[in-house]
């Protein structure tokens, strides 16, 4: 191999690592959403989740836009979440 066909196979490789980080990470996302009631891939809920990365690997996971009622309803749940955690400190 040359050192560049060396160079592309390791940054396909970092790029393949992090889309499947990616993916598990949506997919549990999806999962949790799941049990909230939530239903991905509803327009009228949360239309699109994807995990992506960039060539160099980084994994990130792409939210799409999200209907106003169901941001408020993860947003309550978050401050539920917290509040219950700070009594409980």
């Amino acid at each position: 191999m040359t050192p560049d066909t060396e160079a592309a196979a390791q940054q396909a490789d970092a790029f393949m690592a992090g889309k499947r980080k990616a993916d598990d990470v949506a997919f549990i996302l999806g999962q949790v959403l799941k049990a909230m009631g939530i239903t991905v891939g509803d327009r009228d809920s949360w239309p699109q989740l994807r995990g992506r990365a960039s060539l160099a690997g980084e994994p990130y996971v792409y939210l799409g836009t999200v209907p106003l009622p169901t941001a408020q309803k993860l947003a309550n749940a978050l401050v539920h979440a917290e509040s219950v955690r700070r009594v409980e400190a």
